[in-house]
């Protein structure tokens, strides 16, 4: 009796010690896996980016790690299911899998708040949504990225939702705006809204076009994502514009339906890199463009020819009722309704209008491949430029830029000619001094240079915030602090030549002296044959430095876009004051990442 019981004592924790082992080690495995690391929203480090207590178990013994965290939550689940599977409900459903364990299939409904949830936002399909760039808009500059789901809710009912990470800015102050964004952090909110209601927000209002990218998805990864979305509901966020944006966000639960996703997610992360991203690893099933009239009107002015435009301008001018009588082409047509919505038009022209727009909705205006998101360059780069000087003075420059493009860049993806830099670090080293110094770091500039149309009257801008380069009295460089603003206005004058004016001025400063100055310019940007572009800016300021260093610019610069994400740039720059005159010659190398 005493062997039976001692074999059988022996079995027991043999088979005891075999099961503990089999269900340890995909355990080991999953605490490690890019896909719990995912769903606990770890950084490069391992470390976490949501620390609400509420969405970390560990968190408040300060000992915090993916395996810790895969404890408490297995703890949980073996404490209460339900309540583990009502909190979190996608960490649930991967350590079942993973453990080989079965759920019951009415698991969601023991939770009402999360069945009432998968009831009226129903995820049969997922697309990606990129909305264009608004560069004169701080919280729009590189365009937002979100989510649209899609699907029959639990009455049958078609419906689609908006799933988008956001913050919102609460300050004018470019300092304030600057330490919360990057430092402290901002409050961060998930968003779940009916789609409708963004498409009038950011087509209709604020007349930016949406590329709607249909997503390939496993319905059992399409489910994880819908249930890890429930997690993050009424948690404590923290938005940082460098580390954890709208696309940080949308990149990780992008992730989640193709791992190897990750493998895009770099220091800084655009929108664009998101859907590059999507593009990159063949998750796209399907493309629609939602266009915005602005976008579309755009469009057209660079497909018509200019007496066409000139005629069309006329018409929006004048008497209506001359329309009918004038022989137009579609194209035009559609110019005419698109422009004529938002012009004034009395109630007797009315029967006019209506005319024309039944004409018009029996086609169909494709702006599929007028611009391509996915054919921009990437929003980061590093450049390499020497210079000399009349008199024999060398300089070599390094310049990063985590995030932005230049003027001089290929700028033909977006809607307008534009510049955007924020953060960039120019180091420079001068070969007859021998030393190497920081020649510039720029917080925040952008330039906006959209031309008018009859319909859409545009501003063009610049604001300049940040440490550069400005001209002594002898033509010398000398940086300095300065925050700056120009306005003017821009024209087309050919759907590839862009003039522009701007005037404006700004505060410079050493510290010890505050200077004010004022200063104009004019340039053409002309994209030309081979994937190059010309431009040529002059200008004259009343001095940035002191009052005797006024003086006036002619810069020229011509670029061939070698790749996508790669530029070669020639230039030329001629400075002059009442004493001096000086000029130089550049070669810059830029690549883009």
């Amino acid at each position: 009796m005493k062997q039976i019981l001692s074999c059988f004592i022996t079995a027991f924790f043999l088979f005891a010690g075999q099961a503990v082992a089999l269900t340890t080690a995909p355990l080991e495995r999953l605490a490690d896996s890019k896909q719990w690391h995912l769903l606990l929203h770890l950084d490069d480090n391992g470390m976490p980016q949501i620390e609400d207590p509420q969405f970390l178990l560990s968190a408040e013994s300060g000992r915090f790690s993916a395996k810790a965290e895969l404890d408490k939550t297995l703890a949980l689940m073996n404490e209460d299911l339900r309540l583990a599977y009502c909190q979190f409900p996608a960490r649930v459903t991967l350590i079942s899998q993973a453990t080989g364990r079965t759920l019951s299939s009415d698991m969601a409904q023991q939770c009402p708040e999360l069945q009432k949830f998968l009831d009226y936002v129903p995820f049969d399909s997922l697309t990606l949504v990129f909305a264009s760039e608004v560069v004169t808009s701080a919280s729009s500059m590189m365009g937002h990225i979100f989510f649209k789901a899609e699907g029959k809710n639990h009455k049958g009912t078609d419906v689609a939702h908006s799933l988008a990470y956001f913050t919102e800015i609460t300050t004018f102050n470019p300092l304030k705006l600057l330490v919360e964004s990057t430092y402290t952090g901002m409050p961060g909110f998930f968003s779940v809204r009916p789609f409708a209601k963004d498409l009038v927000k950011y087509r209709d209002i604020e007349q930016r076009s949406l590329w709607q990218y249909k997503l390939k998805a496993d319905p059992e990864k399409l489910s994880l994502l819908q249930l890890h979305l429930w997690e993050l509901k009424g948690k404590e966020l923290v938005y940082y514009f460098q580390s954890y944006n709208c696309a940080t966000m949308t990149l990780e639960l992008l992730a989640l339906l193709n791992i190897d996703i990750l493998d895009e997610k770099g220091s800084i992360v655009s929108p664009l890199d998101v859907v590059k991203a999507a593009k990159t690893h063949q998750q796209i099933d399907t493309i629609h463009v939602d266009a915005s009239d602005l976008w579309l009107v755009h469009a057209m002015s660079d497909e018509l020819p200019a007496s066409s435009l000139t005629k069309l301008e006329q018409l929006l001018t004048s008497d209506l009722s001359v329309i009918e009588q004038v022989s137009l082409t579609p194209l035009e047509k559609e110019y005419l309704v698109r422009s004529l919505k938002y012009l004034p038009v009395s109630e007797d022209k009315q029967t006019h209008v209506a005319h024309l727009q039944a004409e018009v909705d029996q086609h169909q205006l494709n702006l599929m491949h007028h611009k391509m998101p996915t054919k921009a360059p990437q929003d980061s780069s590093f450049d390499l430029r020497f210079a000399r000087q009349r008199n024999g003075h060398d300089v070599i420059k390094l310049g990063w830029l985590p995030a932005g493009h230049f003027l001089q860049s290929d700028n033909r993806q977006y809607l307008s000619e534009s510049e955007l830099q924020m953060g960039y670090t120019v180091l420079a080293y001068d070969f007859e001094a021998q030393s190497l110094s920081l020649d510039e770091l720029t917080l925040y500039k952008a330039r906006s240079l959209a031309a008018s149309l009859p319909a859409f009257g545009q501003l063009s801008s610049q604001v300049y915030f940040g440490y550069r380069p400005q001209k002594t009295q002898q033509l010398d460089e000398k940086s300095l602090l300065e925050l700056s603003g120009l306005a003017g206005k821009s024209h087309q004058f050919h759907r590839d030549i862009l003039g522009y004016w701007l005037v404006g001025g700004g505060l410079t400063s050493d510290v010890r002296h505050t200077r004010g100055y004022i200063k104009a310019i004019a340039g053409l940007s002309a994209d030309i044959l081979v994937d190059s572009k010309f431009t040529l800016e002059l200008g004259a300021t009343s001095g940035a430095v002191a009052e005797s260093s006024r003086s006036h610019y002619l810069n020229t610069s011509l670029s061939w876009f070698m790749t996508q994400d790669s530029m070669f740039n020639l230039s030329f720059k001629l400075e002059r004051n009442r004493d001096y005159e000086n000029h130089e010659l550049g070669v810059q190398f830029v690549q883009h990442y």
